[in-house]
């Protein structure tokens, strides 16, 4: 199993909590990439921030919201701050990180966390 590819040249606050969760999300579903965004990504985040979650799949993987409800079961007992999770097609988040999208700014702002490596 190959160690987690954190990106550790970016600024942000990439907590015991944070690797923790990305663990679990990967085992839950053996993603393609795993990306934080949002105020934890931007280092900006306060006490009542949470970690948001961006997770690309393989479309053989299945329906992205049923893989939402699996990463949420995978990380409920692990959790300590709340977690927003969403999982996207690795086709569809390839298409709209060009336009302006939510992919776009995970794309552009977000850290990656995990990388399947071929």
């Amino acid at each position: 199993m190959p160690p987690l590819a954190f990106s550790w040249y970016h600024k942000a606050m990439i907590t015991e909590e944070i690797k923790r969760i990305t663990e679990k999300i990967k085992e839950a579903l053996d993603p393609e990439r795993i990306y934080l965004f949002g105020s934890y990504a931007r280092n900006e985040e306060t006490e009542k921030s949470d970690y948001d979650f961006y997770v690309v799949v393989d479309e053989e993987k299945g329906n992205p919201l049923l893989l939402c409800d699996k990463a949420y079961s995978a990380i409920f007992d692990i959790q300590e701050k709340p977690c927003d999770v969403i999982v996207n097609h690795k086709s569809k988040f390839d298409i709209r990180k060009y336009r302006p999208t939510l992919e776009k700014t995970v794309a552009n702002e977000g850290v990656l966390l995990y990388e399947k490596r071929s």
